[in-house]
């Protein structure tokens, strides 16, 4: 694991001042990782968070939709106090292919981007978190850690948790650019879809997609690319007995670089 110093370090590169309002939670440890909230100071009625999780060397979790193999993180919020509501947000993942199919990951470290609604504002906000989540090498193992931690009325200042919200920020998608950076079409072909996404130029490109509930089939294949459009072809075998995908809706995640946006689309 990652040092504490390492951890300074992170903040003080992210330059925040010393004067950074925020809280973070103790390590709770976990199979093979840790996990720990970090919490920043609320800001419109709202309070953004996040749900840290380092993995061990050679060790990774998953993505809401693990893939052909895994399994996708559950979160408990049940526990908190004066909290009406967490949105838990998921940085773009990375694909990882072996004998067993593709997975979607995310290796040495990973920060969940939290959304808090507290129910009462102006007070004190307990967050405890319950995750239940996978961690694979050559072999899987289901896992679970609880954190908690409270946000003062005035909260102390925590340069480390500004620093380690503002890291993963970039890497949750925005919504698509029409134009520039979006999935262009969805075609049904057969027992196939066609998609097209108009992407920036990158070095490092990937389309993700996260079907409909009940829907267990694999991720889209690069074809080519031609005047700024990414070609891929998503099988669908594994899809329902007789089900229709004409109708259904898919969320996609395109990534080009640093940058990555999220998509849904009904399929005509």
């Amino acid at each position: 694991m990652r040092k504490a110093l390492f951890r300074v370090a992170l903040a003080v590169a992210a330059g925040f001042p010393a004067t950074a309002f925020a809280v973070h939670s103790d390590w709770t440890t976990a199979d093979e990782a840790r996990m720990r909230l970090l919490l920043d100071a609320p800001d419109g009625g709202r309070i953004a968070g996040g749900i840290e999780i380092e993995i061990e060397p050679g060790w990774h979790t998953y993505w809401r939709n693990p893939g052909d193999n895994g399994v996708p993180p559950v979160f408990d919020f049940s526990a908190s106090q004066n909290v009406a509501d967490v949105e838990v947000l998921y940085p773009a993942p990375e694909r990882y292919e072996d004998e067993s199919g593709v997975s979607l990951i995310y290796q040495n470290d990973v920060v969940f981007p939290l959304v808090v609604t507290p129910a009462e504002a102006g007070k004190p906000v307990t967050v405890s978190a319950e995750v239940t989540f996978g961690v694979c090498s050559d072999v899987c193992i289901p896992t679970r850690a609880t954190s908690v931690v409270t946000l003062p009325a005035e909260p102390p200042h925590d340069p480390l948790a500004k620093a380690q919200l503002k890291r993963f920020e970039p890497r949750v998608p925005k919504p698509a650019e029409p134009g520039r950076f979006e999935v262009a079409s969805v075609t049904p072909e057969g027992d196939t879809l066609l998609i097209d996404v108009r992407m920036p130029e990158s070095g490092y490109t990937d389309l993700f997609a996260d079907p409909p509930e009940g829907w267990y089939i694999g991720q889209p294949r690069f074809v080519s690319r031609a005047d700024g459009i990414s070609h891929y072809r998503l099988p669908l075998a594994g899809k329902p007995k007789d089900a229709d995908v004409r109708g259904q809706t898919f969320q996609f995640v395109a990534v080009a670089g640093g940058e990555a946006i999220e998509q849904k689309i009904e399929i005509q």
